[in-house]
């Protein structure tokens, strides 16, 4: 017990104080956003009485104006500072979930899932910069494991209390309780964080396309991007599959991302440890291999314990590969472009949600329900692959 008290403590005193303040907000934003991110696609399916491909397009509608804004929003706060961009994301994501309890027509869902686009990838981006901002290279990799372990805290707790307050009262409620949270959150982070951008050098070029000029980090993103298409699909579609297919609700199919998160929670930080031990191009390929696997066996499942299984082996894939890259892509960075670097980051989910539930949609619509998982697996294969030919390159080079 001792040891152990000691062990938190001398991690506590590893990093400074202005990260744990981060740490709590993530947790918080994310343990609130949780109570619907789940079962939106739930929500709009029966809000608009749509196909799954309908309802999947609006994820395509959300990934495409992350697209078109994330390249302009994280410059500014290249530019103008991390916080006020957070803050300003939060106040105009809370209202968004106002405005989504009241949609029923698929062209109000249409603009307002653009709006969230643009504005719910805004504290996470700048939370991940700040996190570079505030610590040297070598303690990164360990920092963004803790920010994980922060996030599946809340997705722990948030499903559960999400999926209860849908069950037992309404989707209304559970929309207009998470904007409640978020704007509390936008008012905490107003008076406890702090600004970290650093100032920039004279003569320092300010342009995006210096970012897409590094061929390198393309080349990370488009291989990421694959793998996260498996990856998100799971997130966005079992939900909707486990109901449509097994009659299993969402106050049942909540436990799925709880188990996830608890793993998370008490295996990130050792994983990371033992993942930096290795090159960084191996440790992604061994994700999205998982990946592969845990998606390839959802066809052949019935019993949900056995969906269970399925999402503890892929977040053993999650464990190794996330933190792998956010802290890779930080330490490739510029100082003056990690705002920057951090969204293109960031914009792989967007890019992933947008293609990946569509295209699950359409092979559900059109061919069969348990086809969309062969599709997962076969994708996330396609960015394994890529990263194995990366680190045989390193290997050679």
């Amino acid at each position: 017990m001792g040891s152990g008290l000691s062990r938190l403590l001398a991690l506590w005193r590893a990093y400074p104080t202005r990260f744990w303040l981060l740490f709590a907000g993530v947790f918080f934003s994310v343990s609130s956003s949780s109570f619907i991110w789940p079962f939106t696609t739930i929500f709009i399916a029966e809000q608009t009485q749509s196909s799954l491909t309908l309802t999947t397009l609006m994820f395509s509608v959300e990934a495409c104006a992350s697209l078109l804004s994330v390249g302009r929003t994280s410059k500014m706060m290249d530019l103008y500072g991390r916080k006020v961009m957070m803050i300003t994301g939060l106040v105009l994501q809370a209202g968004n979930l106002l405005l989504m309890t009241q949609a029923t027509s698929i062209g109000s869902w249409l603009v307002l899932m653009a709006v969230m686009g643009m504005v719910s990838p805004l504290f996470s981006i700048g939370g991940n910069a700040m996190v570079a901002d505030l610590l040297p290279n070598h303690q990164r990799a360990q920092a963004y494991a803790l920010l994980r372990m922060a996030i599946n805290l809340g997705v722990v707790t948030g499903p559960l209390i999400g999926g209860w307050i849908i069950a037992e009262h309404s989707f209304q409620t559970a929309f207009w309780t998470t904007a409640s949270l978020l704007l509390l959150l936008a008012g905490l982070a107003h008076w406890f964080l702090q600004e970290t951008r650093p100032e920039a050098k004279k003569d320092t070029p300010q342009s995006n396309q210096s970012v897409w000029k590094d061929r390198h980090f393309i080349t990370i993103l488009l291989y990421y991007t694959f793998s996260v298409m498996g990856f998100i699909e799971l997130f966005i579609l079992m939900p909707i599959y486990l109901k449509q297919n097994f009659q299993i609700l969402e106050n049942q199919s909540s436990l799925l991302f709880s188990v996830n998160a608890l793993i998370v929670v008490l295996f990130q930080y050792t994983t990371t440890r033992w993942a930096s031990r290795f090159s960084p191009f191996l440790m992604m390929a061994v994700g999205a291999l998982v990946y592969a696997l845990a998606l390839g066996s959802i066809p052949f499942l019935e019993i949900f314990v056995f969906f269970i299984v399925a999402m503890m082996v892929l977040t053993i894939g999650e464990m190794v590969i996330n933190p792998t890259v956010t802290s890779y892509v930080s330490n490739l960075a510029p100082d003056h472009m990690r705002a920057r670097y951090m969204g293109m980051l960031e914009m792989v989910y967007r890019v992933a949600m947008g293609i990946s539930p569509l295209v699950a949609g359409l092979i559900n619509d059109l061919a069969a329900p348990s086809l969309i998982w062969v599709y997962g697996s076969l994708i996330s294969l396609v960015g394994a692959t890529g990263f194995i030919g990366l680190y045989l390159n390193r290997l050679r080079g």
